[in-house]
């Protein structure tokens, strides 16, 4: 039996590479969604086919078949074992679902533990740590793990024989390295010469996307030196990418304006010295998945894009989680938090990434468009953390 891997940009265009190559009553063994690579290959589909050719070459098997079988039969053949195939093979959004339910099942399990707390009295110093961490708005069913991983630590009075610290720093300490390894930072968004890179900035309506997009485009413009312009992208409010072209002339940089999704890649194609490209979409309403439609057909169009999600730290933990479990379908390479100065202490940041395993890339303080934003890093977000008094 001769076997064959066939690729093309298509579903429909590999199965006619298949008949062609080895006629219509080729097997389809199985299909495979080969995803776009950063270097600039596009997403493929691959399908594995094979042929039962025993002594006659493939030419005279194609015509013993023609004879026998109409071509409109090896088609409805061939759309048969497709289908079997899709009914069995679960897409790429329904194993992203399936990870959203299993942090969905972790958070519960940890809040079902998070009342199993170390004695007080046998580590005052941990309660001192659990109760910082709690007036910093951190999550309790976190608290729960830490403070479950402190008390198997050497006791106190071990700690100061034998190497006379100071008991509470040392905890403090361990605390610190500890939440930093569960907070996960975004790399520096790389720039591949010679091309295009996209990052789609999305979010819930409020959560200040159009703000955080023109200060990425000033940081990343004024420091890193690169070619930077702002796609709107808003199919609803009429003008409502006025105020970002503004900004954009006053910045010095590119300003471009769709209202469909299918517009997205021709206008990518005609840029010309481009290095990174922002794209400013319209708020979602994060309980309505039509929202999400458009964004699909973006994702499915062979471009490299990557997802971040804008939260404000103004909202409830229990809107950002949803806001979250919305998107992460589509999904998020990182998260964006604005309006960092509204609010006291920077839990929220912590809670998120560490519950989603979620990179956080930026952060963002004032509404001024012109301010910059700043790089997250752990030292940052978890030295806030512990600034909180009690």
């Amino acid at each position: 039996m001769q076997v064959r891997k066939f690729e093309a940009t298509t579903m429909r265009d590999a199965i006619s590479a298949v008949k062609k190559e080895l006629g219509p009553n080729a097997v389809i063994l199985s299909t495979k969604e080969l995803p776009a690579t950063e270097n600039g290959v596009p997403k493929l589909y691959e399908v594995t086919a094979a042929a039962s050719v025993s002594s006659k070459s493939g030419a005279e098997a194609k015509i013993r078949f023609s004879d026998a079988l109409p071509s409109s039969q090896a088609e409805h053949e061939l759309s048969a074992r497709l289908s079997t195939l899709a009914e069995t093979v679960a897409s790429a959004r329904q194993v992203r679902l399936i990870e959203g339910a299993v942090h969905d099942v972790k958070n519960l399990l940890l809040d079902l533990l998070r009342d199993k707390r170390p004695d007080a009295n046998a580590h005052p110093h941990l309660f001192a740590i659990e109760t910082t961490l709690n007036a910093a708005g951190v999550d309790r069913a976190a608290i729960a793990e830490l403070t479950r991983h402190l008390s198997c630590l050497p006791a106190p009075q071990e700690i100061s024989k034998i190497s006379g610290e100071n008991v509470e720093a040392y905890y403090r300490d361990l605390a610190t390295r500890w939440m930093m390894k569960r907070l996960k930072i975004a790399p520096k968004w790389s720039n591949v010469p010679g091309m295009t890179n996209v990052h789609v900035i999305l979010g819930t309506p409020g959560a200040g996307k159009s703000t955080l997009v023109s200060k990425i485009a000033t940081a990343v413009s004024r420091k890193d030196r690169h070619k930077v312009a702002i796609l709107s992208w808003d199919p609803d409010k009429l003008g409502s990418a006025e105020q970002t072209r503004i900004y954009s002339k006053i910045l010095g940089v590119d300003h471009f304006v769709i209202t469909r999704a299918e517009e997205l890649k021709p206008a990518i194609l005609k840029m010309r010295g481009i290095d990174l490209l922002l794209v400013d979409t319209a708020g979602r309403n994060p309980v309505d998945t039509a929202s999400l439609v458009d964004l699909e057909i973006i994702k499915n169009q062979g471009l490299s894009l990557e997802f971040h999600l804008t939260l404000s730290a103004t909202e409830k933990p229990a809107l950002q989680d949803r806001a979250i479990r919305h998107f992460s379908t589509i999904g998020i390479s990182s998260v964006a938090f604005t309006k960092l100065d509204e609010i006291p202490a920077w839990a929220d940041i912590f809670n998120a990434s560490s519950k989603w395993s979620l990179p956080v890339s930026w952060l963002s303080f004032s509404q001024t468009p012109s301010d910059t934003p700043e790089r997250a890093s752990r030292e940052s977000i978890i030295g806030q953390i512990f600034k909180t008094e009690i």
